[in-house]
């Protein structure tokens, strides 16, 4: 019996439920303890709106599920640091993850970044913003190697889960905004 619940609790788990009008693949490998992600994400959006959403640093936490703090804590004119704190798991398997990421910026196409501090043994990745009709295509790659112990089988399951729920909040933000830009009742009003 317990058997099955576990089972249930796995495809429930694994099917995501992307609620937008995106299409997205989520590709999650493991090697040891480092991870490999990939994520291609097709969306009808401009490239200046889909960089206002990702270089959001101060209102990530907002839209971005498990994310409880985003926050710039660099002085203007220096490296550009993000403070990030949030909470992944399933069940009993809960932690925290907690860096200081340096971003690296180059608008609109691609914002990298590396952690420099946290729980993290190693964390880096980018952002990439591509032209593709109707739209852009959204390019998310990351290596992470967590200071922490990730269960062998159930982990990856749950932390390509989470990482898809957050980049499913990205693309919900990204047609959020760009709708708010392009709906008529904008357009009437900017007249």
């Amino acid at each position: 019996m317990r058997r099955r619940l576990l089972q249930l609790a796995l495809v429930f788990f694994l099917a995501p439920s992307f609620a937008t009008g995106a299409t997205s693949d989520v590709q999650l490998d493991r090697n040891g303890s480092r991870f490999a992600v990939r994520s291609e994400s097709y969306i009808a959006a401009s490239a200046a709106v889909a960089w206002q959403v990702l270089s959001d640093y101060d209102h990530l936490a907002g839209f971005v599920p498990d994310l409880r703090v985003s926050r710039v804590i660099s002085a203007p004119g220096q490296p550009l640091l993000v403070e990030q704190s949030g909470e992944a798991g399933f069940l009993i398997f809960r932690f925290s993850v907690d860096v200081v990421l340096e971003i690296e910026e180059a608008p609109p196409q691609r914002l990298g970044f590396r952690a420099i501090r946290g729980n993290m043994r190693s964390m880096q990745g980018e952002w990439r913003i591509e032209p593709s009709a109707p739209g852009i295509r959204l390019v998310y790659t990351a290596e992470l190697e967590p200071a922490f112990w990730v269960p062998p089988i159930i982990g990856p399951v749950v932390m390509r889960r989470d990482i898809a729920g957050q980049i499913e909040a990205v693309l919900l933000e990204i047609e959020r905004r760009q709708a708010a830009i392009t709906s008529p009742s904008t357009t009437q009003l900017a007249k």
